[in-house]
């Protein structure tokens, strides 16, 4: 992806949010990374229960995207939207690695459900930004930077999950993944911030 994000230098906007796609990505995919063995050990998930969690988080990442995505961007806005998205998501990850119980999980995935407006606001500010004719060249940029994070974040996931429940952990943690996965958002969070500061994003 480098020689291609050098060919982005063109639009500083884009170049500048491939930070907040890439730990955006880090992050979602090192949670479904580690969602079976975690919901394992801590609460105890056999596989049907795992599924179920699954089909929810489906269901809801299909109402939000199928649905809501076209009432809620148009109505806040591509950045309003991309914050709260992000917001939501790192709030989420908080309160996956807190929850002692497993009905908690469903209390979290449905106040959480929002992070689901955040990609497709990105992708949309990203979007306006690039003239018509570079359209594919960005697309192709963002596509290589998600394929680097989904092949980083299951050992980076899974590892901080087998230190923290072993015996050399410093504390016990099971929820570190998404503890990280917070920081990851926070920090997406920041740079989206300073981005569109920088490029007086409406």
């Amino acid at each position: 992806p480098v020689g291609a994000l050098l060919g982005l230098r063109r639009w500083p906007i884009v170049v500048q949010l491939v930070g907040t796609v890439f730990l955006l990505n880090l992050s979602q995919l090192g949670l479904q990374s580690v969602w079976v063995l975690y919901t394992e050990y801590r609460y105890g998930w056999h596989p049907k229960q795992v599924a179920f969690s699954l089909a929810i988080v489906g269901l809801l990442a299909a109402v939000v995207q199928g649905g809501l995505v076209r009432r809620i961007i148009p109505a806040l806005g591509e950045r309003k939207s991309l914050l709260l998205g992000l917001c939501s998501s790192f709030c989420a990850q908080i309160c996956y690695g807190l929850s002692t119980q497993g009905w908690m999980i469903y209390t979290v995935l449905s106040l959480g459900m929002l992070q689901y407006i955040g990609y497709p606001a990105l992708q949309g500010i990203i979007s306006r930004h690039v003239p018509p004719n570079e359209q594919g060249g960005v697309q192709g940029t963002l596509s290589s930077v998600q394929n680097l994070a989904g092949i980083l974040a299951p050992p980076l996931a899974t590892g901080l999950f087998g230190f923290f429940i072993g015996k050399e952990a410093p504390i016990h943690l099971p929820g570190a993944p998404f503890f990280a996965g917070a920081l990851m958002v926070g920090t997406a969070l920041i740079l989206a911030l300073r981005a569109m500061k920088r490029n007086q994003v409406a």
